[in-house]
């Protein structure tokens, strides 16, 4: 049996939540890195452009594609410690 109290540290592990606020939706996107969630948010965005241009091909020009949504919203990222307690985004415990 292992000594745990004598175990080197673990790197912390963390969740990374992306967030971006357009006008009518919030999306969002999540990974291990802020690079893994901004790509999970951007593939969320390139689904829903997808599905509204199947609808609606006329705008096309109006709705940007996934690299180009950083020009017109900002992306929040938040991020949390696994097995961290929060409170709002404070962690606690």
């Amino acid at each position: 049996m292992s000594d745990l109290t004598n175990s080197p540290p673990r790197p912390e592990q963390c969740l990374v939540i992306a967030e971006m606020n357009t006008h009518a939706f919030m999306f969002r996107g999540a990974g291990e890195t802020r690079d893994r969630a901004r790509s999970a948010l951007l593939r969320a965005w390139t689904r829903h452009r997808t599905d509204l241009l199947a609808q609606y091909p006329e705008r096309e020009a109006t709705i940007p594609e996934a690299q180009e949504m950083e020009q017109h919203f900002r992306i929040v990222y938040l991020e949390f410690v696994l097995d961290g307690g929060y409170r709002d985004l404070n962690r606690i415990a």
